[in-house]
């Protein structure tokens, strides 16, 4: 009686040892490839109420990554400049948001004293003769400006420093105007004042907060069986680095792996290409999700669903 129950039980595990490999060999078998539906971002979903530009700068939207900006003079300036330029970021400061700061290295606007000749390498973003952006990367929310040159060589004749007004909004990015009471009128004159459409404009640009902003630019993905392949490009279009976040990819409502992404600087791609990840054999629809501890500009692009495609017949 005993070796019988003995034999029963031997054949019952065999049998669930094969319906076990048998089930691992059908999660495993050659299928045929199938493909998931392509995403591309469109960027023209990006026209946000902020970004409403009045074609006044050499670029639409250029600005600086924050409204505190580093400034530093050079030695070879004398101390009438000096004070000029001083007094110029004052007076903008005290009509705009901005807040200025002088520092002396690294610093994002740089005055001079004598005529600017840029260096071969910065030939295509050097925007203005005597004064403007000098490194800019066109983020799409913004053209963002790294850094930007002043220079000084003309002697002050004003009681207010026009001259140098007139260049630090050319490093700020506005371009001249046909207002001849502007101070961005080509012509320098005593009795040109920071018009308010400038300051307007300045407060507009810069009353959006610095924050990074992830998006998920392109997905392509195709599996066979159980096994996915993918590529995913991840992009920051934001106003500041990106420090840490990760992807997740989601197979339905199942978390299948993450991903850390590590740091993302401002205007940089990050592509992210895997081969063979175990998914289950019946996924149909796949999600792809950017997840950040920090604050973006938006949340809205950092999710992407795609379905698989089906061929008919």
């Amino acid at each position: 009686m005993n070796m019988k129950f003995l034999d029963i039980l031997i054949l019952l595990v065999l049998f669930i040892i094969l319906g076990l490999g048998l089930y691992v060999l059908w999660l495993n078998i050659p299928d045929e490839p199938t493909k998931f539906e392509e995403f591309k971002f469109d960027k023209s979903n990006m026209d946000r109420v902020y970004l409403n530009s009045k074609e006044i700068q050499f670029y639409p939207n250029m600005r600086y990554r924050d409204k505190r900006i580093s400034y530093g003079i050079s030695d070879f300036c004398d101390l009438a400049k000096k004070n000029d330029i001083d007094f110029a970021f004052s007076i903008i400061e005290d009509k705009t948001i901005l807040e200025f700061y002088k520092k002396n290295d690294e610093v994002e606007i740089s005055v001079l004293c004598s005529n600017i000749v840029p260096r071969p390498d910065e030939e295509g973003h050097f925007v203005a003769g005597e004064g403007g952006p000098s490194e800019i990367i066109n983020n799409s929310n913004f053209a963002v400006i790294f850094s930007g040159k002043v220079s000084l060589f003309r002697k002050n004749e004003c009681q207010n420093p026009n001259i140098a007004i007139h260049e630090i909004l050319h490093a700020l990015g506005f371009d001249h105007n046909n207002n001849q009471k502007s101070v961005m009128y080509p012509l320098t004159r005593c009795d040109q004042e920071v018009d308010q459409y400038l300051i307007d404009e300045i407060d507009r640009l810069y009353s959006v907060e610095s924050m990074p902003d992830l998006a998920i630019e392109s997905v392509t993905a195709n599996k066979t069986g159980r096994y996915l392949n993918f590529e995913v490009s991840i992009i920051n279009f934001g106003l500041q680095d990106s420090e840490s976040s990760n992807l997740g990819i989601y197979a339905g409502a199942q978390l299948v792996k993450e991903f850390n992404l590590e740091s993302i600087g401002i205007g940089t791609r990050k592509i992210l290409s895997v081969q063979n990840l175990v998914v289950p054999r019946g996924a149909d629809v796949l999600s792809f999700e950017i997840k950040t501890p920090e604050s973006e500009l938006s949340k809205e692009n950092n999710f992407v669903e795609l379905r698989l495609v089906r061929v008919d017949g």
